[in-house]
């Protein structure tokens, strides 16, 4: 039986659309920006095929300056395991992607879509990895535990990255790195408020 539902919300930031225009007029031909926008669709595709096969939709989409975040609505709520699979679903695309692109020869969107697949696997909450490392504790231990135990790691490994992102922009004046893990803190911060 079919269900009507209303189509996706989409949101994009201001930032979104700021850091847009920087990054077009930096790539300056480069091809970076082109590459970095597929890898991350694919990247998304991956949640949206997984999310549909386990009987999700898409309630909405925000744009920001940092990336992307879907909504995914469920009738029935996933057991710790499925969201694990939704999650992975994202870096198993880019694994394809990357695989794919190598064969082709496209060096540069190979490396750009491995390494926004790779980058979503580390186990820092709200990336695709947080998110599996906390379904695997949340699934054998307590909840609540789960949650705090993965707010402290991540605020951990997101200061060891404001470090190394602080770096790179004094050393190689790249503020990507950087400006990644302020958005990460932002996402723990407001966990840590919940």
């Amino acid at each position: 039986m079919w269900t009507y539902r209303d189509p996706p919300k989409m949101e994009v930031s201001p930032g979104f659309l700021l850091l847009l225009g920087v990054l077009f007029w930096l790539d300056e031909g480069v091809g970076l920006l082109p590459w970095g926008l597929v890898a991350c669709a694919i990247h998304e595709l991956g949640h949206i095929v997984a999310a549909a096969l386990l009987g999700g939709w898409i309630e909405g989409l925000s744009l920001t300056a940092v990336g992307a975040e879907l909504h995914i609505e469920y009738e029935v709520p996933l057991t710790y395991g499925k969201e694990s699979l939704v999650a992975l679903a994202g870096p198993a695309a880019n694994l394809l992607g990357g695989g794919l692109a190598l064969v082709l020869h496209w060096q540069l969107a190979a490396v750009l879509t491995l390494a926004i697949g790779a980058f979503n696997l580390l186990p820092i909450l709200p990336l695709d990895g947080g998110r599996v490392v906390y379904g695997l504790l949340a699934g054998k231990l307590d909840a609540d535990w789960a949650e705090r135990f993965m707010t402290a790691l991540s605020g951990c490994l997101v200061g060891l990255l404001i470090g190394v992102g602080a770096v790179a922009a004094v050393q190689f004046a790249n503020v990507t790195l950087l400006l990644t893990a302020l958005w990460l803190l932002v996402g723990v911060l407001r966990r840590g408020q919940e």
